[in-house]
């Protein structure tokens, strides 16, 4: 998952802050092909660390890493739906539009969930929390 989310946000946040959007070529065509190794790793994390992440479960990990996982799982799904979603017949332009923000909205929050969710597995829960 970690070098899918790394290469999807090289291309998609880093086109957006540094670049001109939308993304167009090459770029398109990395950032696309990265998305089945974040889809197929994101699918495996959230399978491996879901009960970890429980809020009744064995306190292991502290309370921010936690929430910072399921905002990970949360925004990752809506990315992968908002960047399929356009592509269906149902949605006239605006819909689209309004997915194209989504997944843009929806991407830069993921990865800034991402790189505060790093850190937050290295802390240590207080005692008796």
């Amino acid at each position: 998952m970690g070098l899918g989310a790394l290469v999807l946000a090289l291309t998609g946040v880093g086109e957006v802050l540094f670049g001109h959007p939308p993304m167009t070529h090459w770029k398109l065509m990395v950032h696309m092909s990265a998305v089945p190794i974040f889809a197929l790793g994101l699918a495996a994390v959230a399978l491996t660390w879901a009960d970890l992440c429980r809020k009744e479960s064995v306190p292991r990990l502290g309370k921010a890493a936690k929430v910072l996982f399921w905002i990970v799982l949360t925004c990752g799904l809506v990315v992968m739906l908002s960047g399929v979603l356009p592509m269906l017949p149902f949605f006239g332009t605006h819909g689209e539009h309004v997915l194209y923000l989504t997944h843009r909205y929806a991407g830069i929050t993921l990865t800034v969930a991402i790189l505060l969710h790093l850190p937050a597995l290295r802390a240590r829960p207080a005692p008796g929390r």
